[in-house]
């Protein structure tokens, strides 16, 4: 369900049928409730690129929501420091392809840098989802929707270096890992043991890496590849669900 814009909510205040107030509480709580609901089931994205994806600016409109289950679709442990972050369209957000990579965000009162974390599923391309925090730097709350253009940041400053989580259910013979701090979106993830070749991992829609038949015991050497050609390797990763693995590997 698409979610109620300001603007419909002024003309239905307008005519008596229900009040502004009620009406935009009702807005946020819907998009809200649509994102932790996609967010929970992993719900699939198309793999159609869009505009920003290509590094071109793009016109468009954006709204904002609140993050109510922890990174969104993009599975992160939380919401980025800050509070600085934003929602995809199924067509932007390409299957988590877009996930942890920048944008940064011109409307009618300033520019503003989010991290992609999250899919909107109602929103078509064009339409962007932002955090309450981060519209706030570039429209008046009170404005709803407003006209922005947006286009990825390249090699985004980052204040962290690599972290790795497992995913509850992992071990020797399945294993779900996910990226987290790498500022552009990622291209591949691999691991290895010692001894052992390099094994690629497949990206789920939810952002994390999966290997089907499991990578061993570990630990691993992680080798992760984003889309602007940065490479580097984290050594030591250990099988450990559910647990945020910090190392000091940085991407760039």
């Amino acid at each position: 369900m698409r979610r109620l814009t300001a603007v419909l909510a002024a003309a239905l205040a307008a005519t008596s049928l229900l009040p502004a107030s009620a009406l935009a509480g009702s807005a946020l709580a819907e998009s809200a409730r649509s994102r932790e609901s996609a967010a929970a089931t992993g719900a699939s994205a198309k793999t159609a690129g869009g505009k920003a994806a290509k590094g071109k600016a793009t016109s468009g409109k954006a709204t904002f929501y609140r993050l109510r289950s922890e990174g969104g679709n993009c599975s992160y442990p939380s919401p980025p420091a800050g509070d600085l972050y934003v929602a995809l369209s199924p067509a932007e957000y390409r299957a988590a392809r877009a996930c942890g990579g920048y944008l940064t965000v011109t409307g009618p009162k300033g520019s503003v840098r989010v991290k992609v974390v999250d899919q909107c599923p109602e929103c078509p391309a064009g339409h962007i989802d932002l955090s309450r925090k981060a519209f706030a730097r570039v429209a008046d709350l009170g404005e709803g929707m407003v006209g922005v253009t947006y286009s990825p940041a390249a090699n985004p400053k980052l204040g962290r270096p690599l972290s790795f989580r497992v995913k509850e259910g992992s071990s020797q013979w399945w294993l779900a890992l996910l990226v987290i701090d790498h500022g552009n979106p990622l291209a591949s993830v691999e691991v290895k043991t010692a001894g052992r070749a390099w094994r690629k991992l497949a990206r789920a829609d939810y952002n994390y890496w999966i290997t089907e038949s499991g990578a061993g015991r570990g630990p691993f050497s992680v080798r992760v590849t984003d889309a602007r050609g940065h490479r580097v390797t984290a050594n030591g990763v250990r099988l450990a669900p559910a647990t945020v693995q910090r190392t000091t590997t940085k991407m760039y």
